[in-house]
């Protein structure tokens, strides 16, 4: 969907990018109601970032947030604005199930108004551009609650840090 938010030539030069099986799944049209493999999403995102991006994966951070946008429907996103971060970020830990067959994600601290941290455990294949694209996720799911003023720091195992851990914070 990003890609194809990008516009017609966009999205036909990510397609042509891609390799012959990508390629027929684009084609054929990812369904929400189909699992896919992980690497897929993968593969899909560093394609989008090789051919609209700038190569640093930056990228993935901005279809998060898209995604965010996309995916969450009025009344969640009525929830979302009279919920606290606190209870969103949860919200967001409990959905990883939903979304991934391996790895779980926690809420480790939550000390709104001070400091929210969330942590993926015992995800076998870390990746730079998945972790990008979460964090996009969750700030704008931030936003869209309202805060406007936090900011997160990351750490991923894709990058040589011991874990993925994503830690909001409120500027003092």
């Amino acid at each position: 969907m990003y890609a194809k938010s990008q516009g017609p030539e966009a999205y036909a030069r990510v397609l042509a990018s891609a390799r012959p099986e990508l390629r027929e799944m684009m084609e054929a049209g990812f369904l929400e109601t189909r699992w896919y493999p992980y690497e897929v999403m993968v593969e899909l995102t560093e394609t989008i970032d090789r051919v609209l991006g700038t190569g640093d994966l930056q990228i993935a951070y901005d279809m998060g947030r898209f995604s965010c946008d996309q995916n969450l429907t009025t009344v969640m996103r009525l929830l979302f604005k009279f919920g606290n971060i606190g209870w969103l970020l949860d919200r967001v830990a409990k959905a990883w199930g939903g979304q991934f067959d391996e790895g779980r994600m926690v809420v480790s601290r939550r000390e709104v108004g001070e400091e929210v941290v969330v942590e993926l455990h015992d995800h076998p294949m870390p990746n730079r551009s998945h972790c990008l694209a979460i964090k996009g996720w969750m700030m704008r799911a931030t936003e869209l609650s309202g805060e406007d003023s936090i900011e997160c720091t990351e750490l991923c195992r894709a990058a040589g840090d011991e874990m993925c851990r994503w830690t909001f914070r409120w500027p003092q």
